[in-house]
């Protein structure tokens, strides 16, 4: 497993939940949330408290598990893990 820290464009939901985002060319698909943390990043420089979304994913019908961040502060997506 990597720790990537590579930006994603992510579409939201109306509720802010992300249920589409496309990384390295794929498009994913949210099939599920499994689980959303607060969390505080010490990995891109400055320190920022960021939002951590794990979920269930699906691209080109491989499923998958990610775990994605959001910085309020700027409103952009990072992808953290991917699991095949």
């Amino acid at each position: 497993m990597s720790l990537y820290n590579e930006r994603i464009d992510v579409r939201s939901t109306t509720g802010g939940h992300p249920a589409f985002f496309a990384w390295r060319g794929r498009m994913y698909r949210v099939r599920r949330v499994i689980g959303t943390w607060n969390t505080h990043d010490r990995g891109s420089g400055a320190p920022a408290d960021v939002r951590l979304v794990r979920v269930a994913a699906e691209s080109e019908g491989e499923p998958s598990i990610a775990d994605i961040t959001l910085d309020p502060a700027t409103e952009s997506w990072t992808m953290r893990r991917l699991w095949g």
